[in-house]
């Protein structure tokens, strides 16, 4: 066991282990209120009951429930829409870059969409900022996504937000950049800004494999039928789909290839025959 020096309610977090894909626990019905608050944030932020490899007494094949107490601490801060927390929660999204927390990089945009708009400005600032991660900002960019369709009266903040941080586009990562574009179009509002993402794409700094490229955006968009030119590469993402697109040279290439080897094999089997009947 984890020395730890959480009472109840909150204590009941470290021994549920780790969460299943059915959905959040309700942490209300388990006796947790809002006078839980303060204990709950530094459990958030307590780093020794989740980042623990360096720990000797630790056996690796070992899953402590208590590592898991962080998850249930943030998402029951969630549920008690408790807007004191925010800056607590803002403040472990560096833990998505530095130690590859993929709980709290799918969570955190529904933690703060819960919590409500009074997170809004606090991601949009979190967001526009270079000095942290890129993935800590992906994750708030579409925390801030997901804000204005749970809180529709935010869109017009969050889409403001999340422009202004595409703006420097030369000096982001072009993975943000590429989930940017992404979240304004599921917001609607990519026609709006489309100079913008026109000038992002040319900039060459977007990964294009996240969300297609511009042409591929224009033809969502209902602005062109079909391109004028391939993909750069052949393989790339659409509504979450790994895709091909068959007018790539390298594919056509292929196909060429196997049309060829396969009129081969039908002028040798030809070949046979005619041999057979001599």
């Amino acid at each position: 066991m984890i020395e730890h020096t959480y009472t109840e309610p909150v204590s009941k977090l470290l021994t549920l282990g780790r969460p299943d894909n059915r959905g959040w626990l309700d942490y209300p019905k388990m006796g947790i209120t809002s006078a839980n608050i303060p204990e709950l944030i530094r459990l958030v932020e307590d780093k020794d009951l989740r980042w623990t490899e360096n720990r000797d007494d630790i056996p690796e094949d070992e899953d402590l429930t208590e590592w898991y107490g962080q998850i249930h601490a943030w998402r029951a801060l969630a549920q008690l829409k408790a807007e004191e927390a925010i800056p607590a929660l803002l403040n472990i999204l560096h833990q998505i870059d530095e130690y590859g927390d993929d709980w709290y990089g799918e969570d955190a945009f529904e933690v703060f969409s819960v919590i409500g708009p009074a997170a809004t400005r606090p991601l949009a600032e979190y967001l526009i900022n270079t000095e942290y991660g890129t993935w800590a900002r992906v994750a708030a960019s579409a925390s801030l996504e997901k804000m204005a369709e749970a809180h529709p009266e935010t869109k017009a903040e969050c889409v403001s937000a999340i422009v202004s941080a595409l703006g420097k586009y030369k000096d982001n990562d072009e993975a943000l950049n590429g989930y940017m574009i992404s979240d304004l179009k599921q917001m609607g509002a990519a026609l709006e800004h489309l100079d913008l993402l026109e000038q992002a794409f040319k900039s060459g700094n977007v990964d294009e494999f996240i969300d297609g490229d511009f042409e591929d955006l224009q033809i969502n968009l209902g602005l062109r039928e079909k391109r004028s030119k391939p993909h750069l590469n052949p393989f790339f993402f659409k509504e979450e789909r790994l895709v091909m697109d068959k007018s790539h040279p390298v594919i056509q290439n292929e196909i060429k290839k196997m049309k060829k080897d396969k009129n081969k094999n039908k002028q040798q089997k030809k070949s046979r025959k005619r041999n057979r009947k001599k």
